[in-house]
């Protein structure tokens, strides 16, 4: 005979959980149809409500296949998804358990997964992706928000199901659900702590500091991100190797390729979204809050129009008239030697070199600020700049916020105007982290 009960944790949702003796019980409320896939412990099936005719896959684990393990992921699993409700993460509508399975009955995705529709594509258009990307943006900043505190550690294409496509603005977009919370962990639970020290996850997938064992926090979901938009625009992941060693050792680099045709007409503002998500310092790595405010995503074109007028401003600066204090630092500008690293010929910029970060936020001026830097005996500035911090930026300053100021419009101008110079080239590091203010700040004074 069949019980119905539920959770006592009140932020569930009032999803009903029944207990029931057999699968016979399930047959007299859903007919099953197609097998729409299969994993280690158990598959998923087409099914349709006999009442209303609508359909649903359920979700047919062996508990006794899964073992204790497999079974606390199930549970969790389970847990999660009566927490969350979103347009863009699959929704759990009952559950049956027996002594020896569990049933799962989910929203039905037609579609298959992404990896599935990607392989058929080979690739998707730039249009294509933000739409994806912008979605799953979306999820994640709900999964991450500290009512729930969901890091879900294993995004990759299988775990992204395709509602169906729908028309919008005359192209075919895809309607995506984020699925497959067994490795999801809400980090204010009971031993989230160690929970967040464990390896798991898909190895192209990993971020760096799960690779390598370290603790880490839900950044480690915006790298997957990377690794997903990476995989959707070239059909291919960033970092690949038939050694599980050596694909380590290339996701701790982070060094990122944009070779082949097809990058040839992917912008660089998409470009510049791949390092911001790929870079293998967590701390520095854009967040989902600032992942979904980007440019790229949210369509906003203006950020692009007020760093051409930063160095237009610049030039001006330099042209007008000036006093002796402003001379010396119009001189110190000119003989500054920037070089710019390009997609092509010398190879994209690196994780690594991103992660170059400006003084502290206190000694960084507002760009409508009239100071200048002071002289100590009025003497010509020497060519030289350095970062004024050894020890980064203070958390006020985001990752985001450096890669907003990443454009390649402005790095051409830079390298068109500027000779090339081996030992400045942290200079433009800097330079394009942390902007015109932060590198006129950090220009330093040479008796």
């Amino acid at each position: 005979m069949a019980s119905q009960w539920t959770r006592a944790n009140s932020a569930e949702k009032k999803v009903p959980h029944t207990r029931i003796e057999d699968e016979s019980d399930i047959q007299k409320i859903y007919s099953f149809g197609r097998k729409l896939g299969q994993g280690n412990f158990g598959i998923v099936c087409e099914a349709t409500h006999i009442e209303t005719q609508r359909k649903w896959a359920i979700k047919k684990v062996n508990k006794e296949k899964a073992g204790t393990s497999g079974v606390k992921h199930l549970e969790r699993e389970v847990s999660i998804m009566k927490q969350v409700k979103h347009e863009h993460i699959i929704h759990l509508e009952e559950v049956f358990e027996t002594p020896k399975r569990m049933y799962l009955v989910i929203e039905l995705c037609e579609g298959g997964d992404l990896k599935d529709l990607l392989q058929k594509n080979k690739h998707f258009s730039e249009e294509e992706t933000r739409h994806i990307i912008k979605s799953l943006s979306e999820a994640i900043v709900y999964l991450h928000k500290k009512v729930r505190d969901i890091v879900h550690r294993d995004l990759k294409l299988e775990n992204i199901l395709v509602k169906n496509c729908h028309q919008g603005n005359d192209n075919d977009m895809v309607n995506i659900k984020v699925t497959d919370f067994g490795l999801s962990v809400q980090k204010g639970g009971v031993g989230s702590e160690n929970m967040l020290q464990a390896t798991c996850g898909t190895p192209i997938y990993m971020a760096p500091e799960v690779v390598n064992g370290h603790q880490y926090s839900q950044q480690c979901d915006l790298w997957s991100i990377g690794v997903i938009m990476y995989m959707l625009l070239c059909g291919e992941p960033p970092f690949i190797s038939s050694s599980k060693e050596r694909l380590s050792e290339m996701i701790m680099k982070g060094e990122l390729t944009f070779s082949g045709p097809v990058w040839h007409t992917i912008s660089d503002a998409a470009k510049n979204v791949i390092r911001c998500l790929l870079n293998v310092d967590p701390a520095h790595r854009i967040t989902a809050n600032e992942l979904l405010d980007n440019p790229w995503i949210s369509g906003d074109t203006s950020t692009t129009v007020t760093r051409t007028n930063v160095l237009e401003m610049m030039r001006q600066f330099r042209n007008a008239p000036e006093d002796e204090e402003s001379a010396e630092m119009n001189e110190g500008l000119q003989n500054l030697s920037l070089t710019s690293s390009q997609d092509k010929g010398s190879g994209p910029r690196t994780s690594q070199e991103l992660s170059v970060t400006p003084g502290p936020p206190e000694d960084i001026t507002d760009s409508s600020s009239s100071s200048k830097p002071s002289t100590p005996n009025k003497k010509p500035l020497k060519k030289k700049l350095s970062a004024s911090s050894s020890n980064g930026v203070k958390k006020s300053v985001s990752g985001a916020k450096a890669c907003s100021t990443l454009n390649t419009s402005t790095a051409q101008i830079l390298e068109s105007e500027a000779p090339r110079d081996a030992e400045m080239r942290p200079a433009v590091r800097l330079w394009e982290l942390a902007g015109v203010q932060e590198v006129l700040m950090s220009l330093e004074v040479e008796e």
